[in-house]
């Protein structure tokens, strides 16, 4: 799922910022120069035959006193689900058992819960008598108000804001003002582009609120010129990659001929390929697995300047249907 893949990189790049934001009692307990993302740690519940990989699992020490070693383990969810709760005790046993240290459990919900920040509870009876009690903390981007996090001096707080509810009904003022608030932080390069990924992906406007939007950038030359660098970062990734494919194509082909003609060929055939490529793989990350009706008709497209636009279509565009590829 294309939330999962792209909130576990998210979260990984501003680990620390994420539990300021939500947990500041806890992070300050945190060292962050020592922090290690444990990978494919799974759970397996046996009664059901299911084997499940934990979305994102922290090592991390604390500052102060005999500095112990915690386990921060946050669950990424589409929507709240019966059966979770358990699932998520479950999943805390496992890694105490098997780390022989602390847990936090964090839950990070992408549908409405009705309580926006809250923690759940799962109680274990035997006999009629409480025997264990479980709780962890659930975070319901969508229910949580967004004016009160849009402006809070940490960068990550105006790229969830996105998906939390708006401070004004128009969303195109709304994705205006994120992207405003994101504007004051200076920040490398691929962390810039993971937090404006953020805010265009999980807060898309419809084709008249683009153009109502492009006149709020009109009027503000820092904000217009940092998405600039964002759409140009993604053509430039799909370009890179076709001119690395087209001169691997065209060596090859080059060394087989003998020819300068086999060479400039296979640069040409290679560069339209890696362009298709390229354009297939910013659909799957925009608008998640693709059918395969669309890899056919990318495949059967010829034409280097149609799949340049296609390329810069996916900026844009809402849905699979809007790119237009039968046209």
């Amino acid at each position: 799922m294309r939330t999962d893949t792209f909130f576990k990189d998210l979260l990984k790049a501003f680990f620390a910022e994420f539990l300021r934001l939500f947990h500041p009692v806890q992070a300050a307990q945190v060292d962050f120069r020592e922090v290690a993302f444990l990978d494919k740690e799974t759970f397996t519940d046996v009664a059901r035959g299911e084997r499940r990989e934990l979305d994102l699992v922290a090592r991390v020490r604390t500052r102060a006193g005999a500095r112990e070693m915690v386990l921060v383990h946050v669950e990424l969810e589409a929507r709240a689900r019966r059966g979770f709760t358990p699932r998520m005790f479950g999943y805390y046993k496992a890694l105490t058992l098997r780390h022989a240290c602390g847990v936090f459990p964090i839950a990070l919900v992408f549908s409405r819960t009705g309580m926006g920040l809250d923690r759940p509870t799962c109680v274990e009876a035997t006999l009629g008598q409480r025997v264990a009690e479980f709780r962890y903390w659930r975070i319901a981007l969508p229910d949580l108000p967004g004016t009160e996090y849009v402006e809070r001096d940490n960068p990550l707080a105006p790229a969830l804001a996105a998906l939390m509810k708006p401070g004004t009904p128009q969303r195109e003022e709304w994705k205006y003002r994120c992207l405003k608030a994101l504007a004051r932080f200076r920040l490398d390069a691929a962390r810039q582009h993971l937090l404006l990924d953020c805010v265009e992906t999980y807060l898309p406007l419809s084709r008249q609120e683009e153009a109502r939007f492009k006149g709020h950038l009109a009027r503000d030359r820092e904000v217009k010129n940092m998405r600039k660098t964002w759409s140009e970062q993604l053509i430039e990734q799909g370009e890179k990659r076709g001119e690395k494919l087209g001169e691997l194509r065209g060596e090859k082909l080059g060394e087989k001929r003998g020819e300068k003609l086999g060479e400039k060929r296979g640069v040409k055939l290679g560069e339209k390929r890696a362009k298709r490529q390229t354009l297939l793989d910013l659909m799957r990350a925009k608008f998640g697995a693709r059918p395969a009706s669309v890899t056919r008709l990318v495949s059967a497209i010829t034409n280097v300047r149609r799949l340049d636009t296609l390329i810069r279509r996916v900026l844009t565009a809402r849905t699979p249907e809007e790119m237009g590829l039968e046209k």
